[in-house]
């Protein structure tokens, strides 16, 4: 992920920060168990058995570590509800689908928080960046790729921190 900026909810940015926390004890763990397999330097490890799939799971864990510090450290939190008008990350957003006469709820999160398992609609989705900035009553057009939806907003809630 290319970003200068992540906006996250608070809830997302804790959830993000105990996982930093549980890579890096596994990462620990990993050393700790395995040792330094390259005692001569080498990076040359066979591409099977221990000492690859050792070498996989370091791998793994950095990169998870890597990514996770860089977005906590570039994080822009969303506590407060700069507008409880319109539509803001972190907001809770209740939509009537005039296509298939159905509601709908969505979480607005940050893309990190999604990409980490968080459940919820990411703003930089075509259907997140659809909302953002609109109002109740409103109709929203959006693209998707199985075409145009329509929704019109009925309820903007801030989304619960539990969830």
């Amino acid at each position: 992920m290319a970003h200068d900026r992540y906006i996250l909810t608070r809830a997302g940015y804790e959830q993000l920060q105990r996982e930093l926390v549980d890579y890096q004890e596994r990462r620990a763990r990993q050393q700790e168990e395995v040792g330094d397999m390259q005692q001569d330097g080498s990076e040359n490890f066979p591409e099977e058995g221990a000492e690859f799939e050792a070498r996989t799971v370091r791998e793994f864990l950095d990169e998870r570590i890597g990514n996770l510090t860089l977005i906590l450290r570039s994080a822009e939190i969303v506590d407060d509800d700069p507008d409880p008008r319109t539509v803001d990350p972190g907001d809770r957003v209740t939509v009537w689908s005039v296509e298939e006469g159905q509601e709908y709820e969505y979480d607005l999160i940050g893309g990190a928080e999604v990409m980490y398992g968080r459940r919820g609609v990411s703003i930089d989705s075509p259907v997140g960046s659809a909302l953002i900035g609109r109002k109740i009553g409103e109709m929203v057009n959006v693209e998707t790729p199985d075409g145009r939806t329509r929704y019109v907003i009925r309820a903007i809630t801030r989304t619960p921190t539990n969830s």
